[in-house]
């Protein structure tokens, strides 16, 4: 396909005409449109779609997006830029998508091969996708492509057949191009231009005075074009239409408020009023309606991150013609760290669905089930007997190994929880962690304010310690995931073990840390196995993050060994052994 996407050269347009010589172009361009209807090419309906810019029902089934393999996405700077796509990929995450997707947007890029007399202070033409088409489809492989271009395809200049002609013919190559790949495309109509008296923008230079915001009347063509080909088969969603009514009942609300601050690139608003339209494209009006991409919060920062390493990565491997681009890593690389992003993504997904709750709590729209009850035995009178290799933290002596030790109260071999939370002065990793607790017999407390402190491994990941003996003057019972032995916020134990507050439990703590890479990023999630009173309740669960009440679990970089922590939760919780084995691993060694 040589004749595609080898060999072309952007056709560059001579200098603009004469300023105040291309009065009544907003008349002019409906005229040309009115013109190509009554030639057939677009319908009449479309036509009067320019005058209102009326929000258009879902056209394409979310399952075609949801349930894709492999999501390429083509398009100019916008799309490079990626924050419409990295909220489109965020709700698709929320949904509980497969797929990958991948960023190919190229900054400065048409698909009509225009480019204007002197683009980039002369240092290069416009790229044309028709360039570049048929490796992008080969390296990324996809089987569904969402394509948006128009804004650069008019080169900033008013509506003529010329100009129109290309935009139609590269998106009819594109179109054909990608379907005998064996790929579905969708077609996204160009967003809106955002010109002001005070910033109108590169069309200024191709305008009248004060007539720069007309060029948003070329791409309302493009755009009545695009959607007219539904009547051939084409999927095509309108992100101009609502982008254009959302900033006019925006600017109505507020003079000021402003999606282009260039006219041309969206801000973060402008980029939001883009998603909302395509998430209404694809059938999701109540995402659609929402004011900001808030709700998607949690999932943005890994989303983003995903997209901007596969992208650089695609860009590089797949080759192209502008200069300036940053390279990205082998693909190799980019795939794998981009797997881990994705494991990272989706193993919280549950936890990244909640919201903060007016409390401050982060709130999960989930519901664990109630842990049944198994009796441990009765409580040892005397404390295990400590390993000869084991670190010794609390002996019933003193708490001189902990930091800040001496805000609790020891006496009679127990050390009671006092003000404070107190971290030991030593940091540890892999570890066997032995912790033996009681909660107070006077269980005046509900819920969370019964009994409660928590073992923190790393100073991060709580293990709960709380009374959840179940005897009928507990009511309301806690929530699972936060009752006693529970990975708190995270998972419930599988068994209920708890003994009766008053009496001695124990934990032995089987932990294995979280490992970072040199970048930071995750490289192995914690793990973790519990014996609540010499009962399994967690067998190699896996870490998803700090266990905080205000936020939903996340990992931040940090070392291999840090100080174990006790928590004060203002509870008289008290403890009368406490000791640990670091663990290395077990490495064979050849034989000679």
């Amino acid at each position: 396909m040589r004749g595609l996407s080898e060999g072309r050269e952007a056709t560059v347009i001579g200098a603009p005409p004469r300023r105040g010589a291309c009065g009544g172009r907003r008349q002019a361009t409906r005229a040309l449109v009115a013109r190509i209807v009554a030639a057939g090419i677009v319908a009449a309906a479309s036509v009067r779609g320019m005058a209102d810019d009326a929000p258009r029902a879902g056209s394409v089934p979310p399952e075609m997006l949801l349930g894709a393999r492999r999501v390429a996405v083509l398009g100019d700077s916008i799309t490079y830029d990626g924050r419409w796509v990295a909220d489109l990929v965020a709700w698709m995450e929320r949904e509980g998508t497969e797929a990958e997707v991948i960023d190919v947007g190229l900054p400065s890029e048409t698909v009509s091969g225009l480019s204007e007399e002197g683009h980039a202070n002369g240092s290069f033409p416009r790229p044309d996708v028709a360039e570049r088409l048929d490796r992008v489809l080969r390296v990324v492989r996809p089987d569904l492509v969402l394509v948006c271009y128009g804004m650069n395809c008019g080169i900033y200049r008013p509506l003529d057949e010329e100009r129109f002609g290309r935009y139609r013919a590269g998106m009819e190559r594109l179109h054909a191009a990608v379907e005998a790949a064996g790929a579905k495309v969708v077609h996204l109509t160009p967003p809106v231009y955002d010109a002001r008296p005070d910033k109108p923008g590169p069309a200024a230079e191709f305008f009248p005075d004060g007539e720069a915001a007309a060029y948003d009347d070329v791409l309302a063509a493009y755009g009545e074009w695009l959607l007219s080909k539904r009547a051939d088969g084409w999927l095509v969603i309108d992100v101009h239409g609502p982008m254009k009514a959302a900033l006019l009942a925006a600017r109505a609300a507020d003079p000021a408020a402003i999606f282009a601050p260039d006219a041309v690139h969206p801000n973060d608003a402008g980029h939001w009023a883009f998603c909302r339209a395509v998430l209404a494209g694809f059938g999701d009006d109540s995402f659609a309606s929402a004011d900001s991409p808030a709700v998607l919060g949690p999932v943005l920062p890994e989303v983003t991150a995903r997209l901007q390493l596969l992208r650089d990565a695609y860009l590089s491997a797949a080759g192209h013609l502008r200069p300036g681009m940053k390279a990205g890593v082998p693909l190799a690389e980019a795939e794998a760290r981009a797997a881990a992003l994705t494991r990272s993504i989706r193993t919280r997904r549950l936890q990244l669905l909640g919201s903060a709750h007016q409390s401050g709590e982060w709130r999960m729209p989930i519901e664990w089930p109630r842990p049944p009850v198994v009796a441990p035995g009765p409580a040892p009178a005397e404390a295990a007997a400590v390993p000869s290799d084991a670190v010794v933290l609390f002996d019933g002596t003193n708490l001189d190994a902990w930091v800040d030790g001496n805000r609790w109260t020891v006496a009679d071999g127990l050390a009671t929880v006092r003000d404070t939370d107190i971290s030991t002065r030593e940091a540890f990793g892999d570890c066997h962690l032995h912790v033996e607790f009681r909660t107070p017999a006077d269980t005046t407390g509900k819920g969370q304010q019964r009994g409660n402190s928590g073992v923190f491994l790393m100073g991060r990941y709580e293990i709960q310690i709380l009374d959840s003996f179940e005897d009928g003057t507990d009511n309301p019972l806690t929530y699972p995931d936060g009752q006693c032995g529970a990975l708190y916020k995270q998972r419930p134990p599988a068994v209920n073990a708890s003994r009766r507050p008053g009496e001695w439990q124990t934990y032995d703590i089987l932990f294995t840390a979280p490992r970072f890479a040199a970048d930071g990023s995750l490289a192995n999630p914690g793990r973790v196995s519990v014996l609540h009173n010499g009962i399994a309740i967690h067998v190699d669960t896996e870490i998803l993050g700090d266990t905080a009440w205000h936020a939903p679990p996340t990992y931040r970089a940090h070392p291999d060994a840090l100080p174990l922590r006790l928590q004060n939760h203002g509870n008289p919780v008290q403890f009368r052994s406490i000791w640990i084995r670091p663990v290395a691993a077990v490495e064979p060694e050849l034989i000679d």
